[in-house]
Parts: structure tokens; C-alpha cells; sequence
């Protein structure tokens, strides 16, 4: 492989991670909000009834779990770049969102929501690397 070809694979590679990671980003905003606004009119631990709190976060679970699916295709399973750069983005909107207020639940449920939207994302990737790659 000539060293301008090599350069082109790696700029091309770069682009897949970049356009896993905001499509697979913007599939997480765009399902959890219809998992959350859309099916249960808002999901909030004082104010929701509790058949809606389980069924809205295994909705919301599931929705992160098709955001990593969608990384995962986009990079071939290959690569992890994007699920990590996801899990920091939930990470960070999750410690601001803490932080400022505006979620209101306990710490406990807050933190264990932001979680939970982690591990869907890493299990989507890993069904897409298992069952769609043989890896």
C-alpha cells in the first residue's frame, strides 16, 4: 500500500468513527425521547406512575441499544472509538444535568438512568460485533 493510499484509508476511517459517532448520538436523542416523551408523556420518579417508570426505562434502554447498534454498523464492528466517545458524552450530559438541577429524581435513579443508557450503548455494539460479524 502506497503511503497516499494509507493516508486516505486512515482519513476515511477517521470520517466512519466521526459519522458513528454523532449518528449513533443523535439515535440515542432522537429514541429516547419518543421512548420518553412520546410513549409515556415524560418519565419523572416522584410524578410517574411506577408501571411507567419500568416500562419507560426499559424503553429508554432498549433505544440506547439500537444507538449502539447503529455506531456498530457504521464502523463495521470494528472499531470501540465511538461507543466510548458516546459513554463520555452520557457521562458529561448526565454529571451536568446532576449538577444543575435539573433532574430532580434522587442521585441514586439519576445516576443508575445515565448507566443504563451506557451499557445499552456497549450492548448494542456488542450484539452488532456478535451476531453480525461473527466476532
Amino acid at each position: 500500500m502506497s503511503k497516499e493510499s494509507s493516508k486516505t484509508a486512515r482519513i476515511r476511517r477517521g470520517g466512519r468513527i466521526l459519522l458513528a459517532v454523532l449518528a449513533g448520538y443523535l439515535a440515542l436523542i432522537l429514541l429516547t425521547t419518543v421512548a420518553q416523551e412520546v410513549m409515556f408523556s415524560g418519565i419523572d420518579y416522584y410524578d410517574s406512575p411506577r408501571d411507567d417508570l419500568i416500562f419507560g426505562g426499559l424503553a429508554t434502554f432498549i433505544a440506547a441499544v439500537f444507538s449502539g447498534m447503529v455506531a456498530a454498523i457504521l464502523v463495521d464492528g470494528r472499531s470501540v472509538i465511538p461507543h466510548l466517545v458516546i459513554s463520555i458524552l452520557i457521562l458529561t450530559e448526565t454529571t451536568y444535568l446532576i449538577l444543575s438541577g435539573t433532574l430532580r429524581g434522587p442521585l441514586w435513579f439519576d445516576i443508575l438512568s445515565g448507566l443504563a443508557l451506557i451499557i445499552g450503548v456497549w450492548a448494542g455494539h456488542f450484539a452488532i460485533r456478535r451476531f453480525r460479524y461473527g466476532g
